[in-house]
């Protein structure tokens, strides 16, 4: 294994879903691994948990995944109005199998290389690894030298530099920077949240240590149409188009 693909936060888009696998595809990975969040939000959650289950490509769990899958969920009454929208009506639509596929999915991942989560490293597995004051945290129990993670939707890179505060940057293709851990958030297949709507993905290539950002074009205006159509919140059209 030399080349590994991976991608995060597709969130019911199976369009911006299809055209990332073709991406990786073209790249030639030899492993590809999902960051988690196949769901919420979007209109396609069964068809992109299926697109994930058939490549049988090694998924952690992500919120919006844990979400749904607590069908008796205590913390439904904690979460913003549209996101318990969206979770009730994902339920509706997820077939028993995939709900319950989704209920095993480990919060981490390990390779000889590398560990990957959905959102951090620790007890508190949905930190937002986007602040300084988060990645100290995650730092604090990252127990391997390279993680990857999602979550925020947003592409970083971070630096864990000891007694200072750690390092980050907005992710781009780079080797891989010198560091005692680095933790590089990989961005979002189907809701990008850094002003540029197009898909996000990454290659890690293994042997030269070099990390690739992709942006992946694909039809936003269909997503929008098929969220219209299924009677989802308006704002989880709109802000598609806007990447926020």
């Amino acid at each position: 294994m030399t080349k590994v693909g991976f991608l995060s936060d597709i969130h019911g888009n199976i369009a911006a879903l299809q055209a990332v696998l073709s991406k990786l595809d073209d790249e030639a990975c030899d492993l590809v691994i999902c960051l988690g969040d196949l769901v919420g939000y979007g209109p396609n959650p069964t068809e992109c948990v299926q697109a994930i289950r058939a490549r049988e490509i090694p998924t952690v769990l992500g919120n919006h995944d844990q979400y749904v899958t607590m069908l008796l969920n205590p913390r439904m009454e904690k979460l913003r109005e549209d996101v318990r929208i969206s979770v009730e009506w994902t339920q509706s639509q997820l077939p028993m199998d995939d709900l319950k596929w989704l209920a095993q999915l480990p919060l981490r991942l390990d390779a000889e290389d590398f560990s990957v989560v959905h959102g951090a490293f620790g007890p508190k597995p949905w930190v937002y690894c986007a602040s300084e004051k988060a990645l100290a945290h995650n730092f604090a129990h990252q127990d391997v030298a390279l993680g990857f993670c999602g979550h925020s939707h947003v592409p970083i890179i971070a630096l864990d530099r000891g007694e200072a505060p750690p390092a980050l940057d907005y992710l781009h293709t780079m080797p891989l920077p010198t560091a005692p851990k680095v933790m590089i958030n990989i961005g979002s297949v189907g809701q990008p949240r850094d002003r540029d709507p197009r898909a996000s993905c990454v290659v890690y290539e293994l042997e030269s240590r070099h990390v690739a950002l992709f942006r992946v074009p694909y039809d936003i205006e269909d997503t929008q149409a098929r969220i219209r159509a299924a009677g989802l919140p308006e704002a989880f059209a709109t802000r598609l188009a806007e990447g926020r």
